[in-house]
Parts: structure tokens; C-alpha cells; sequence
């Protein structure tokens, strides 16, 4: 019977050193929340969520907990570099996160990370949502939950 190698047992077996996003990293989240008070985002508006180290591999588990908004609102998550702003992919890690009814939703339908894709951070990155649909509501709870592996 055959088998086949993935990429990491190909070097496993070639006695290479796997880097950590590989093998034996740590599951790091990015846990994050809006303020208590905030005003309304309209479409288009942007969430800075937060900052992921270079050399991190995005996971196909992230998730956005909200309380119930505004009909018709959802959310993109994506990436930019933080030195330069350069958006890499708006959409890499989600689109259209349903962020209209109350509930935890995954956020894991992005470029990055479906399809048997991989993207592993080659620079410092900040994470992002990207308002679509409908506004944001005002003071929406609202909190979200990146994983990837690092270290």
C-alpha cells in the first residue's frame, strides 16, 4: 500500500528542522472586544482588531461571538502589514461573518484558509474587519477570537 508524505513529514524524514508554525508550535488566540461604548460603523468602516507576530500560521478555527445588530450586517477579516498599511487580503481569514444575530460564528470561509490553503505571516501583521452589508450597530457587543500557531 502507498503512502504519501505531507510537506512536514517530507522533512521529517529528510532530517530537516521543521519550523515551529510546523510542528510543536503553540496554539496562540487573539482574543479581542469592542469597547463597552463605541459609536456605529458604517459600511466599509474598519475594527482594528489586533497584531500577530511574523511567522505565524493562520488557523481555520477563528470565531466572532456578538449579541444581536443591525439586519444585514456583516463582517470581512483580513490583513495588513503593520509597517506599511499594505492591505495583504481583506477577506484572508473570513467573509461575510453574519455579526446581525446574536450567536458565535466561525470565521474560517477566507482565502487564507480554506480550501486546504495555508498562510504563515511573513512580517508583523495587524488583523482587521471590514464592515459590509450594514452599519454596525453602536455599542454592539461584539468579540473575536484569531487563532494561529507561532513559537
Amino acid at each position: 500500500m502507498a503512502e504519501i508524505n505531507t510537506t512536514q513529514a517530507a522533512k521529517i524524514l529528510a532530517r530537516t528542522k521543521l519550523l515551529p508554525h510546523e510542528s510543536f508550535g503553540r496554539v496562540r488566540t487573539l482574543c479581542c472586544k469592542m469597547p463597552a461604548v463605541y459609536a456605529s460603523a458604517a459600511v466599509n468602516d474598519t475594527v482594528f482588531i489586533g497584531r500577530i507576530p511574523a511567522g505565524s500560521r493562520i488557523l481555520a478555527d477563528s470565531a466572532v461571538s456578538c449579541a444581536a445588530g443591525t439586519a444585514s450586517c456583516t463582517l470581512d477579516i483580513g490583513l495588513r502589514e503593520t509597517s506599511t498599511g499594505v492591505v495583504l487580503n481583506a477577506t484572508g481569514i473570513a467573509t461575510g461573518v453574519d455579526a446581525a444575530a446574536a450567536g458565535v460564528k466561525f470565521a474560517n470561509s477566507g482565502a487564507y484558509v480554506t480550501n486546504g490553503a495555508e498562510y504563515v505571516t511573513l512580517v508583523e501583521t495587524d488583523v482587521y474587519a471590514t464592515v459590509k452589508g450594514a452599519a454596525l450597530a453602536a455599542n454592539q457587543a461584539l468579540k473575536f477570537e484569531i487563532y494561529y500557531v507561532n513559537d
